[in-house]
């Protein structure tokens, strides 16, 4: 059968569902394109072999190819495919191995053949495709200056399932159970990479004991030993650890939530993101606090879509949830912007006319 003008095949060995490649799906589908996916989870090598005969199985149909975030080692691999079929071939790097790995996570050494390894994945991955998105300006300055790219590209910022995440209708949903005690609600949920600073709202829960103030943690993931023993030591009183959830859950716990926090680390990438934590609470329209970067200055406005406290700043953090305790109507002012905001730069239909504008034409 043969496969209709506007089609773009969509390729990679990403996680199923991942809010990134969802955004990316959705939106391509909401601009009027045909998305053909090639997808395999298989080990290394043979997910290469397997999506490379998905790649030729379908190519006549296509005139551009995009690789999903995590595809690194993929693009030079498919760029001879696309060489000597002529296709266009886009790769949404969405995160730096080098920057994430080695800077962030510390979890190779500077130096190391570990570090070197992911810095050619940047730097192979990037030069090798034709047209590169990236979540934030910040982030595609970061690849610009680090790997002297000269090549067309697309600030593609990040989006949510707006089935999940949304602003509820007159039948607002239950409280969720298990439910924190009664209070003001604070919700942080995410998997405790170091660019969140979770240690920072732990900190600041114990600067807010004083009060009604409940801070709800949920997940889990790499510094969740050490926040948890800082909490052991300070013992707040108001804290409450739940493990992760889906996101139907958490869309339930944020919309009971009277406060959305967003992350507070004072790495290089936390400063570069605009996290998936922030959209889906404007998304639902919450009042947000996270730490300020110019990364989410370019989209939203300080005390009026959004709250910005310095990053790594339990005190500074604090304050600001104790000010908004003190005001319901700027918390609802806030999140009636922050709303808007969605709407105009992160929903579907804004990310679909980006991508109708950027495909439908060559670079």
């Amino acid at each position: 059968m043969p496969i209709p003008p506007e089609s773009i095949c969509l390729l990679g060995h990403h996680e199923p569902g991942y809010p990134r490649n969802e955004s990316v799906r959705k939106a391509l589908e909401a601009a009027g394109f045909r998305v053909l996916q090639v997808h395999s989870r298989a080990p290394f090598p043979w997910r290469h072999f397997i999506l490379a005969w998905g790649y030729l199985r379908v190519f006549r149909g296509v005139e551009w190819v995009f690789v999903t975030e995590g595809g690194h080692r993929l693009v030079p691999f498919l760029k001879l495919f696309t060489m000597l079929t002529g296709r266009k071939l886009a790769f949404d790097p969405f995160l730096s191995r080098y920057n994430t790995r080695v800077e962030d996570r510390r979890l190779h050494a500077p130096g190391s053949f570990q570090a070197l390894v992911c810095r050619w994945q940047d730097w192979s991955s990037t030069q090798a495709a034709d047209f590169l998105l990236f979540d934030t300006l910040e982030h595609k300055e970061y690849f610009y200056r680090a790997y002297r790219l000269r090549k067309p590209f697309l600030v593609f910022p990040m989006g949510v399932d707006e089935s999940v995440f949304r602003v509820p209708g007159p039948a607002a949903p239950p409280a969720p159970s298990p439910y924190p005690k009664p209070g003001f609600q604070v919700l942080f949920y995410g998997s405790y990479i170091p660019l969140q600073g979770v240690e920072w709202i732990v900190e600041a829960a114990a600067l807010s004991k004083d009060g009604d103030v409940r801070f709800t943690l949920i997940g889990e993931g790499q510094t969740f030993a050490e926040v948890s023993a800082r909490a052991r030591a300070l013992e707040p009183g108001n804290l409450e650890f739940l493990p992760s959830m889906s996101p139907a859950s958490l869309a339930v716990y944020l919309f009971h939530a009277d406060i959305n926090l967003g992350i507070f680390g004072d790495s290089l990438k936390a400063g570069n993101v605009v996290a998936n934590k922030i959209v889906q609470g404007a998304a639902m329209g919450k009042p947000i606090i996270t730490r300020e970067s110019p990364a989410v200055l370019g989209y939203f406005r300080d005390g009026e879509s959004i709250a910005l406290v310095p990053a790594a700043s339990p005190k500074a953090l604090a304050g600001k949830i104790l000010e908004l305790r003190a005001d319901a109507g700027k918390r609802k002012a806030m999140g009636e912007a922050a709303r808007k905001v969605f709407e105009r730069s992160f929903s579907v239909s804004a990310l679909s006319r980006m991508l109708k504008e950027t495909f439908s034409r060559s670079p």
